[in-house]
């Protein structure tokens, strides 16, 4: 299930973890549970970054600030390796 997970992410544009679940008919709370695995074994990378704001919220001097993060996954080298196997 991992590797279809992995294969679903590769293929499609956008992290859609609704289409990932429909598509391999399993829940989304699945999808979020492989996903994390995924990232701790090194198969795929999270970033955490914001579309309008460069620096982390950590070092952000704005204490109102409502930019929600954008979560995105990429395929790492080790994950390629598997998905070509």
């Amino acid at each position: 299930m991992l590797k279809e997970v992995l294969m679903e992410i590769k293929s499609s544009r956008i992290y859609s973890k609704a289409l990932i679940a429909k598509n391999l008919n399993v829940s989304e709370e699945m999808v979020d549970d492989l996903t994390s695995q995924l990232v701790r074994m090194g198969y795929i990378k999270e970033d955490l970054g914001s579309p309008t704001c460069q620096s982390k919220c950590s070092g952000c001097t704005v204490s109102n600030c409502r930019i929600v993060p954008i979560k995105t996954y990429s395929i790492s080298p080790k994950g390629e390796r598997l998905l070509n196997n």
